[in-house]
């Protein structure tokens, strides 16, 4: 992938700073486009950014090396589409446990010229006369505009569209009485920092729907070369009726198009939306290499594999909304 935004010197050194200490991360040999940053205590290395990302990809060198003797790599985040090269031969000391771990759902736009004709082709008619119909809706009803900032902010608007960005997420998931990791003092604060310099780097934007001005939706994404990648998106839940997700979602695709990016990603989760809108839906995997010939590296590693084997069990059987729903209560003073 050219250009990963998740894989940039900006957000690396921001993440760093908030979830790392401060401290540095490392590089090996053996493998490539990757930072690591290790464990406190076990011989256990994640990459730099770990689940943070939306997604990341890999290669081995071709350096014949021994730096991954006595450990083990976690690498999140890896979506099943870009078929990252797994343990090559020369490398046949390493063992990998490869897990599914959440669905992706991705719009490819190759083809398109225009939004109306990625609807006729993936929509229904039924729905595509509903979604028509909201866009007239809040058009009539509310004085609504729509702005994208990317490349150009000032700091004085960006305080403020973040300061709402935060007042309706804090309200969407207090509605719902769910847990939102986003919410969370240090992952706030990290976006918070990382989404400026990027929006002035031309790797994020804010689409930002008003009332007059009024932040009623606001939608964070982060772009590579070809594509854009959905990070937090919410709405106002005083104007649901309007459907803004689906107006914002309709918006994207346009700029998408006219600027010439090939997909709008909407990363991982299961969300109704994102299979209705989705035509190219995929599986985002956990990568766990190790040392073959050592036996901690390889009780960690089987140890995380079925930890993380456990997860996708609870997602699969929609237990993990009812972990959510106890986070919440455990969480919701700080959110």
């Amino acid at each position: 992938m050219k250009n990963n935004p998740f894989l940039s010197d900006i957000f690396k050194t921001i993440w760093l700073k908030h979830f790392n200490y401060g401290k540095g991360d490392f590089t090996f040999n053996f493998i490539t486009n990757l930072t690591f940053v290790k464990s406190r205590f076990l011989p256990i290395f994640c990459n730099t950014g770990k689940n943070n990302t939306k997604s990341v990809s890999y290669n081995f060198s071709d350096i014949k090396t021994k730096d991954y003797k006595g450990r083990v790599f976690i690498i999140f985040d890896i979506p099943s589409h870009l078929n990252t090269i797994i343990t090559p031969e020369k490398h046949s000391k390493i063992g990998i446990h490869k897990i599914t771990q959440y669905p992706g759902f991705r719009i490819n736009l190759k083809g398109y010229s225009n939004l109306n004709d990625y609807k006729l082709d993936v929509i229904s008619k039924k729905s595509r006369y509903k979604f028509k119909s909201y866009a007239k809706k809040i058009e009539s009803s509310v004085n609504i505009y729509h702005k994208v900032y990317y490349e150009n902010i000032d700091d004085e608007t960006y305080e403020f569209v973040f300061g709402y960005f935060k007042t309706l997420l804090r309200k969407r998931f207090f509605n719902k009485k769910t847990n939102n990791n986003n919410l969370s003092p240090q992952e706030w604060a990290f976006y918070k920092e990382v989404t400026l310099p990027m929006i002035r780097n031309k790797a994020a934007a804010l689409f930002v729907t008003y009332d007059t001005d009024k932040p009623i939706a606001i939608n964070l994404v982060n772009f590579s070369k070809t594509t854009m990648y959905d990070v937090i998106r919410v709405f106002d839940i005083d104007y649901a009726k309007y459907r803004l997700g689906v107006v914002g979602i309709m918006k994207q695709i346009e700029w998408c198009i006219e600027n010439n990016l090939e997909a709008l990603d909407f990363s991982k989760g299961y969300f109704e939306y994102k299979k209705r809108w989705s035509n190219q839906p995929y599986w985002f995997e956990y990568h766990i290499y190790y040392d073959k010939k050592s036996l901690i590296p390889c009780l960690i590693a089987l140890a995380y594999k079925q930890f993380y084997t456990f997860k996708l069990f609870l997602r699969r059987h929609d237990l993990i909304n009812f972990v959510h729903k106890l986070l919440f209560f455990r969480n919701k003073k700080n959110m």
